[in-house]
């Protein structure tokens, strides 16, 4: 697989996304195409030569993901360019979606040292990717992890969204629209096959308030509550919300034990860091009633691990969902408040 060699960081849309587009060449196939087995024969696949990706954590090291625990092994996948970026739906190479292709073997071992990431695996054939995506994609416990995040070349720290919040602007709303259909549409079906009544819902970071909207148009007697830190954002989503403040998350005026579902989408890598991300993920936990719900995804990587979320008396329900239309899974943690 390509590795990438450059010491220096490369231009996101000239000279990465260039890069991006070989990487999808050499790794997607078409899953029509290709023919089905019906046994997977991990013996000769972990008896084949180890192959190696490389990357720094300065181009995108947030692509590498682990599956934990499939038949005992640890899968490694890493993301290919998004089938919404090709469709010119959202302006970031990458997006939360992982398909078949994007499987690569495995893990023999992995490093990460002087910024530099190597990534040693038994490679799958395509037929397998294909089996083992069919095999996990019905399996909602399966945990995926991103365990390397994108720091700055000249200051080594991670990359955050601005103090004040993002600004808002139509062509940014309608790029976080199209990156959600497949988050919504899966938010929808599982509440539905709850079958449980949930009246408050709280979002601390609810952007355009959109999310919230299609919500409430499917849960009618739901009081939806959206803050955000951009006052941009809050003077588009106050219509959208029964409830709208600009305030700092980890300022929440919601009391303690009073939210029945609080919906987390950003204690994502890009929008804080991870010092922080804990940080406000231990003031809000607080915020939801007992037996009530804590939903957490993202466009990008989640920085809270499982571990976390169990060492705090969450109950895990599901780890991932998955969205028929593309055929991918995705990062969604649903944790019940114990």
């Amino acid at each position: 697989m390509y590795s990438y060699k450059n010491k220096k960081p490369l231009d996101y849309y000239n000279e990465l996304e260039k890069i991006e587009i070989d990487i999808y060449n050499q790794l997607y196939f078409d899953e029509k195409s290709v023919s089905n087995i019906d046994e997977l024969n991990i013996k000769n696949i972990l008896s084949r030569n180890v192959e190696t990706f490389e990357d720094y954590d300065y181009n995108l090291p947030q692509n590498i993901f682990l599956l934990n625990n499939y038949k005992g092994k640890i899968i490694v996948g890493r993301k290919i360019r998004s089938i919404l970026r090709i469709e010119d739906k959202i302006n970031a190479i990458n997006c939360s979606m992982i398909t078949a292709p994007m499987l690569l073997g495995f893990l023999y071992k992995r490093n990460y040292k002087n910024r530099k990431i190597r990534i040693d695996y038994y490679p799958f054939t395509n037929e397998e990717k294909k089996h083992i995506f069919n095999d996990i994609k019905t399996k909602r416990n399966i945990d995926i992890y991103y365990p390397y995040k994108y720091r700055d070349f000249y200051t080594n720290r991670e990359e955050t969204s601005p103090k004040e919040g993002w600004s808002f602007n139509p062509e940014k709303k309608e790029y976080l629209g199209y990156g959600e259909i497949h988050l919504r549409s899966f938010t929808i079906d599982f509440f539905k096959s709850l079958n449980e009544q949930f009246k408050i819902i709280y979002d601390p970071a609810c952007s355009t308030g959109e999310f919230l909207n299609e919500f409430k148009k499917n849960f009618k007697t739901t009081y939806t509550i959206g803050h955000d830190l951009s006052r941009e954002m809050i003077n588009y989503a106050k219509d959208y919300v029964d409830e709208a403040k600009c305030c700092d998350a980890i300022n929440s005026p919601i009391k303690n034990h009073s939210v029945d579902v609080m919906f987390l989408r950003f204690l994502n890598s890009e929008v804080v860091n991870t010092y922080n991300a804990y940080k406000i993920f231990k003031v809000l936990i607080n915020k939801v009633k007992k037996h009530g719900l804590i939903v957490c995804f993202g466009h990008t990587p989640v920085l809270i691990r499982k571990e976390m979320f169990i060492k705090y008396n969450l109950k895990p329900i599901i780890c991932n969902g998955y969205d028929k239309k593309r055929n991918a899974i995705f990062q969604y943690y649903v944790f019940e408040v114990m």
